[in-house]
């Protein structure tokens, strides 16, 4: 069946935003992804240019497969691969790897869930049409509930974009964003597996099934061992709708109870020269995946 490879319009963007909701990551919570109302849009606020790199059939016209690219600071990650036909996914990363080198993209890199270790399998074995999928680090994403107990005489002040954390003394000791992102980019809970349907029956400020999650999400966090659980336990306080926050990145420590969840950061190696993989670092950010 012809299929046609090319960017995404807005004029695309409720059709993508439809074939992203479809597909739920399965695990003892059950996820639908969206962007609603407009993927395109959506995805365009989180970088500072983006792209969906579309199949479409030529016979009716609809879209059946995506792929998306969002580019950061000259860094790109890749994200939303989707698809309902079996397409033909390197036509695509030729788009995409042009579509980097044409925005001097420095480096490229995905996160893939644990559990999902089919996909990691796949991207792992090495083919000539495709780029190599470097294993680099885990990405430990923290689920932590809010109205936590403060333990301290600290004091959490807005500062512009930022909540800065000051010792009695008023010296600042910790800092970070809390990013909505709800109103462009949703998880969605289906189900739950048995264990956290158990689970939820203690914890009440677990979502409900079929419900849109609200919450916020840590960024540029800048804090020492010493005052990361002070600044956790006081942004669990500020005024925000929805029960949790998240908090996390590369090997994040997290000093207060929670729940998580991990991921595998690959980095994407478009022309097969990268020797030492450890070699490279780089900050990632949760809001942006």
């Amino acid at each position: 069946m012809p299929y046609k490879y090319e960017i995404a319009t807005v004029e695309d963007g409720e059709e993508i935003s439809a074939l992203i909701e479809d597909v739920e990551f399965e695990g003892e919570i059950s996820l639908a992804y969206a962007r609603r109302p407009n993927a395109v849009v959506s995805l365009a606020k989180e970088g500072d240019v983006s792209a969906f790199v579309i199949a479409r059939d030529e016979n009716t016209g609809k879209i059946v497969g995506v792929g998306a690219c969002v580019i950061k600071n000259n860094i790109a990650y890749l994200t939303g691969l989707r698809s309902k036909k079996l397409v033909n996914i390197p036509k695509s990363y030729a788009i995409l790897r042009e579509f980097c080198k044409a925005n001097n993209v420095k480096l490229t890199y995905t996160t893939i869930l644990d559990s999902n270790v089919g996909v990691q399998k796949m991207l792992e074995k090495q083919r000539p049409s495709m780029p190599n999928y470097l294993r680099h680090s885990e990405c430990i994403v923290h689920i932590i509930r809010k109205k936590l107990k403060v333990k301290d005489k600290n004091i959490l002040v807005k500062d512009g974009e930022y909540y800065v954390l000051k010792n009695p003394q008023e010296e600042e000791i910790a800092r970070c964003k809390a990013v909505e992102q709800w109103g462009y980019k949703q998880y969605i809970v289906k189900h739950y597996g048995w264990k956290m349907r158990l689970a939820k029956k203690f914890l009440r400020w677990l979502p409900n099934e079929n419900e849109v999650l609200k919450f916020f999400t840590l960024a540029e966090v800048k804090a020492d061992d010493d005052a990361l659980e002070s600044l956790l336990r006081h942004i669990s306080n500020i005024d925000s709708q929805g029960n949790f926050f998240l908090y996390g990145g590369i090997d994040a420590y997290c000093p207060v109870k929670s729940f998580k969840y991990k991921s595998i950061v690959y980095i994407v190696d478009w022309d097969k020269t990268i020797e030492n993989v450890a070699d490279i670092q780089f900050e990632l950010e949760i809001a942006d995946l």
